[in-house]
């Protein structure tokens, strides 16, 4: 039994995010979502906005609007040494370089996120 549960936590990474670092994560992702290149701008509609299900909104506008990917397509980017972001219209894949392992977070998840760190 013990040799088990540590198999299981040797498989765990932590990764701090505050807001600063969050706000880097996304921008990656909406990069890759939305194809827009331009960092800044990415920057601002984020810190201004919400992520929602089509894309980065800003006042009840679309500002950024995500690809529409059918099926099982997907997109993705490097994002560090230790990560790859995958983009597919449901989640925010992160996949962990180190353990081969891909972690999903749902698209409701990720606005959860971001409105703890930028709801006003």
């Amino acid at each position: 039994m013990v040799g088990l549960m540590n198999m299981v936590f040797d498989k765990i990474r932590w990764f701090l995010i505050d807001s600063n670092e969050w706000i880097k994560m996304m921008t990656s992702y909406t990069k890759v979502a939305s194809g827009e290149e331009n960092d800044n701008f990415v920057k601002e509609q984020l810190s201004n906005g919400k992520i929602v299900n089509k894309g980065i909104k800003v006042k009840s506008k679309i500002t950024i609007p995500f690809y529409q990917l059918s099926g099982a397509m997907y997109v993705t980017t490097d994002y560090s040494n230790d990560m790859k972001f995958i983009y597919n219209e449901r989640s925010l894949g992160i996949f962990l370089k180190e353990t081969k392992n891909l972690i999903q977070i749902r698209r409701g998840s990720s606005i959860e996120i971001h409105d703890f760190f930028f709801n006003e």
